[in-house]
């Protein structure tokens, strides 16, 4: 792109609005509150910068046991080591999750006309899943920019097998492992990719990206040998999903979610209170309550746009692609994989799929919606594509402005207000600022179990 088509005013209001997604993430970042998990993860940074202890496992898993590795003790100190505050670790999430987005939104250019620029900025960047997901401590959080990167990888391995690309697309998977449990679905969606030519490996960074993974897990490995206890995937039997049928069907509800406007409940208990004043209160939490529930209709958009997938495939078959294939069908390949790849992942999954599980796939629900909402553009119905947008748009700020001021995660005190019970004092408390931000409650009783 020259230099005169960045300084036109499409571009300028473009970066401009990007920049207000930016602003808005770290706004909710500095606000953002903690509960055990949040305490949890702090742990290990704190415990490596305070006492040298490079714990060699992660945090407990859904299954059992704990994540592999060490990584979310190093992701967790280096934020800290510039600015001794648990702020710092969620302002870290802030800049992954732009460096992600940036480098898909590259990749994919060439596929997009600007109207679906536009789109992608509206249903991945504004998405209200991934502002509220990438603005907090928590492990699952580094899923959203795991998906990105995996797509935007496996876009320059298309054509033939780049060194890089390859590297990267594989340090996803083995490191984000470390994170969360739910790197198994970006591995059994490369192996997909891999199997239908949709994508090309080079060996040799291949080989490279394995060792490397292998090597950060030894420390890991001779834990697990003294302490098999530590081995995650403990609970629940493979392919539940199959038998029971709901764990599967809960999976694939919670992944159209991720392209609409339904959020959490706990991420809809709106008060106005602490930050407005009850009177501001009464007025906003009816109709912006209101709007959370009826938003949660939206998941009809994501449904449509996997059925117009699905009938283009049954007349194309995009997933037929060769080095010459041009990239927009082959995006239309990549999302049939991750699909059936995510399909596979809920009927295997020995647990029922909670959301964090499926943050992954939030960029592959996104496009399945910005590639046939920008088709739709250029048809007789692009009058009411533009007011379908419109209005999208403005659910999307009220529901954005409403969360960042409102929503348990990002307000201190209220209704339904996020509280660290904790079952003893810790140096960290103080050192990180949580008391002074937070709320604390020491209850040496108590049993943390994660809130719906």
């Amino acid at each position: 792109m020259s230099s005169d088509s960045w300084k036109s005013p499409d571009a300028l209001l473009y970066r401009s609005v990007f920049g207000l997604g930016l602003l808005l993430s770290v706004w909710m970042a500095l606000r953002s509150q903690v509960l055990p998990d949040q305490v949890n993860q702090l742990r290990f940074g704190w415990y490596l910068l305070e006492h040298g202890i490079l714990l060699p496992h992660g945090m407990p898993t859904s299954a059992g046991g704990f994540s592999p590795g060490a990584l979310i003790s190093l992701l967790t100190a280096g934020p800290l080591m510039l600015w001794w505050d648990f702020r710092a670790v969620a302002l870290s999430m802030v800049f992954i999750n732009v460096i992600a987005f940036l480098f898909l939104e590259k990749s994919i250019r060439p596929a997009l006309s600007p109207r679906g620029r536009w789109l992608l900025l509206l249903f991945l960047w504004l998405a209200p899943w991934r502002m509220a997901f990438s603005s907090f401590i928590w492990p699952p959080n580094y899923a959203m920019p795991m998906g990105m990167i995996h797509l935007a990888t496996a876009v320059y391995m298309r054509r033939k097998p780049v060194a890089w690309a390859t590297f990267i697309h594989v340090l996803i998977i083995g490191f984000g492992a470390q994170l969360h449990s739910s790197a198994a679905l970006l591995a059994l969606l490369s192996i997909t990719l891999f199997a239908t030519r949709i994508i090309r490996v080079h060996w040799p960074a291949f080989a490279a990206a394995v060792l490397l993974t292998l090597l950060s897990l030894i420390p890991w490995m001779n834990a697990v040998i003294h302490d098999p206890a530590l081995m995650p995937a403990g609970a629940g039997f493979p392919f539940r999903g199959l038998i029971f049928l709901f764990p599967l069907l809960r999976g694939v509800l919670y992944t159209l979610r991720m392209a609409s406007l339904s959020l959490p409940s706990r991420f809809a208990a709106f008060d106005f209170t602490p930050a407005l004043g009850s009177g501001v209160d009464a007025l906003l939490s009816p109709p912006l309550t209101a709007l959370a529930w009826i938003s949660h209709l939206s998941v009809l958009l994501p449904v449509w746009g996997l059925v117009r997938l699905l009938r283009h495939a049954r007349r194309r078959r995009p997933w037929r692609v060769n080095a010459e294939t041009p990239l927009r069908p082959w995006l239309k390949a990549y999302l049939l994989a991750a699909c059936a790849a995510a399909l596979l992942s809920f009927a295997a999954s020995p647990t029922t799929i909670m959301y964090w599980q499926v943050q992954v796939m939030t960029a592959s629900m996104a496009l399945a919606l910005v590639l046939p909402l920008e088709a739709l553009a250029r048809t007789r119905h692009r009058k009411l594509f533009t007011r379908f947008i419109a209005v999208w748009t403005v659910a999307t700020l009220l529901i954005l402005g409403a969360m960042a001021t409102a929503a348990p995660m990002f307000r201190r005190g209220g209704r339904r207000a996020a509280v660290a019970v904790l079952t003893a004092e810790e140096p960290l408390i103080d050192e990180l600022g949580l008391r002074e931000h937070c709320t604390i409650s020491i209850d040496p009783k108590h049993q943390w179990k994660h809130p719906k």
